[in-house]
């Protein structure tokens, strides 16, 4: 009985923790845990990639070299034609209709890279008529994508315009959200700093969001346009920017690197951007320094193959994109310990109760087993003393005759329970149980009738194995 104690403690143990998580078990084992969470879903899985490319295809056909038509205008749809750039009164505007844009959109495994120039042509309204250079506007927007794996990519940041103050601007706490939308459009939602903002206050709140969506026109995305919403100071009661919708449509073509040089090129000379430290640009105007970045060429498209990394100058570290590239943090989706199945749970409960039952089956059938045999030595001992006879193993018949006639005592030629019982307690066996006589007849009758015949008498006494400790010992009656 111990061992099958112990067999149900275990299997009391292993019904309590089966439901639970296992950690000695992966998930998916068919037909012992449940299946994965990242078979059904990518943020689950080890297998699915922090690549954008590898997620959505669309990002792979975005990359590339683009020329971009410009054209800003306000809520009515008039053209916005005098824009100001912070420029002091008397020097003029620029047409922001007819603007120019160069774009360099870059996708590197997990980070996306957007930089952009916008120029502007001076309206030739400047003192006496005078053209002043044209306003050139860089723009960087950096982008990872997320650890949900899904396709979309957050903002690490955004910066505009230049100057040494203007940092990073950093987009962690409301970050932009670039998400493609079907295999032709590409949606933007962005915060933005007003730029005059920006360069007079670098803790300025970013308070302000665009919205755009890029429209593939073909699958390669070789053409796009694109459509954009900025609504500048309508969420910050403290912006020094009165209050107001931007907007901008774009028609953009994808060129290779020596086109793009070239269209570079060309704008500088159209809207008279003049390279850094030319001499004209000292002598525009007394009362204001145009030998800035905001109004020169960020670089000589005649002399170089490429632009620089960061329109802006203001390029992220390592640092910055810890803050938005999943491949530098940790998942907060892990796969669990493999959660049991409940066909398995159930198989295993079945199991150990099928297999307590067969010990305890097994150990009970020798405990009955070693009972009768136990009862059968007692009842040959008592027969031989009342009998005087020689206990071996070549008893003969007419030993066994004399034997069962002996029980017989009504001379029927049968021997009943009743008979058998009284045999022994005459024989001296006093501490019989009704238990044991049943299981010493049971064991006898082999057809069952209640009565013992002589065959069953002799068939019994030849199922015996003489223990050595009675064998060949004689027992006299009293």
């Amino acid at each position: 009985m111990k061992a099958f104690n112990l067999h149900v403690a275990v299997i009391s143990t292993v019904l309590a923790i089966s439901p639970t998580q296992s950690a000695a078990l992966a998930c998916g084992i068919k037909g012992v845990t449940k299946p994965c969470l990242g078979d059904a879903e990518d943020r689950y899985s080890a297998d699915a990639s922090y690549n954008l490319t590898e997620q959505n295809s669309f990002w792979e056909s975005l990359e590339g070299l683009y020329v971009q038509d410009m054209k800003f205008f306000f809520e009515d749809g008039t053209p916005e034609t005098n824009y100001t750039a912070g420029l002091p009164e008397g020097l003029g505007t620029f047409d922001m209709s007819k603007a120019k844009s160069f774009v360099n959109i870059t996708v590197d495994g997990s980070r996306f890279y957007y930089h952009r120039y916008v120029m502007a042509k001076h309206n030739s309204d400047g003192p006496e008529g005078m053209q002043l250079p044209g306003l050139v506007h860089p723009f960087d927007l950096y982008a990872a994508s997320t650890f949900e794996k899904n396709g979309e990519a957050k903002s690490m940041g955004i910066a505009q315009g230049y100057g040494k103050e203007l940092k990073l601007v950093s987009a962690v706490e409301n970050p932009a959200t670039l998400n493609p939308v079907g295999d032709e459009v590409f949606l933007i939602v962005t915060p933005a700093t007003d730029t005059a903002t920006a360069a007079t206050d670098n803790k300025h709140p970013v308070a302000d969001r665009s919205f755009e969506v890029y429209d593939c026109l073909d699958p390669d995305c070789n053409t796009f346009k694109t459509y954009n919403e900025g609504y500048i100071g309508l969420q910050d009661e403290e912006s020094i920017s009165p209050a107001h919708v931007r907007y901008s449509r774009t028609s953009s073509t994808k060129v290779d690197i020596d086109t793009w040089m070239e269209e570079f090129n060309n704008v500088f000379t159209e809207f008279s951007i003049l390279p850094p430290n030319d001499p004209l640009l000292v002598t525009l105007n007394p009362n204001f320094n145009f030998n800035i970045p905001t109004f020169t060429q960020p670089f000589d498209p005649s002399t170089v193959k490429r632009t620089p990394a960061c329109a802006t100058l203001a390029c992220p570290t390592e640092d910055d994109w810890k803050f938005a590239d999943p491949s530098l943090g940790i998942s907060p989706y892990i796969e669990p310990d493999g959660l049991l199945a409940g066909g398995f749970i159930a198989g295993v409960t079945t199991a150990c109760i099928v297999s307590a039952l067969l010990i305890f089956f097994t150990i009970y059938k020798r405990g009955v087993m070693a009972r009768e045999i136990r009862v059968k030595e007692v009842v040959l001992i008592s027969l031989a003393k009342t009998m005087s006879l020689k206990i071996n193993q070549t008893l003969s018949v007419e030993d066994l005759q004399q034997m069962f006639q002996k029980i017989d005592i009504d001379g029927n030629g049968t021997v009943d329970k009743h008979e058998m019982k009284w045999l022994v307690e005459e024989a001296g066996v006093k501490n019989m149980s009704d238990r044991d006589y049943d299981l010493l007849f049971a064991s006898i009758d082999l057809d069952g009738n209640g009565t013992l015949d002589f065959l069953e008498f002799c068939a019994f006494f030849a199922s015996i194995s003489i223990d050595e400790s009675i064998k060949d010992k004689s027992f006299e009656t009293a």
